[in-house]
């Protein structure tokens, strides 16, 4: 396959998810308006919210595809020490997280606290994943 006809099957790919994610908010909406609950009204905001996000991803992919997206050593190098005071930041919320969810015994905290966890975690990643890209970028750091 010529990368031309990957590119294509690629962007396809990335508007079947866009249109995914439009049913995916129009959803959580729905069963906004539908519940009275609380704990259902906060669960379908945070799906609807992550799917807001996951869009903002995706036209980003969408811009790096077509190459103008760039990332050089300079603008990595310029946040280095932001960077690694930001993943000590989620190291320690993960860690805090993870004491309150051994000492909570109450079902719906725990599965919060589970999610936010879980949310940290993926902060801890991603910023882990920006030191990585400085550290390809500087191979000799």
């Amino acid at each position: 396959m010529a990368a031309v006809e990957r590119k294509e099957y690629f962007e396809e790919g990335v508007e079947k998810w866009l249109r995914l994610e439009d049913d995916t908010i129009a959803s959580c909406e729905k069963i906004i308006d539908a519940s009275d609950n609380a704990l259902v009204k906060l669960m379908a905001g945070l799906v609807k919210t992550d799917s807001q996000k996951h869009i903002e991803i995706l036209n980003f992919i969408k811009e790096a595809l077509d190459g103008t997206i760039t990332l050089t050593p300079d603008e990595l190098g310029n946040i280095s020490e932001l960077l690694d005071a930001h993943i000590q930041i989620e190291k320690d919320s993960i860690t805090l997280g993870e004491a309150e969810y051994e000492e909570s015994r109450h079902f719906v905290v725990r599965h919060l606290l589970s999610y936010l966890i879980m949310d940290e975690t993926k902060h801890f990643k991603i910023f882990n994943q920006l030191r990585d890209y400085k550290r390809k970028l500087y191979p000799y750091v």
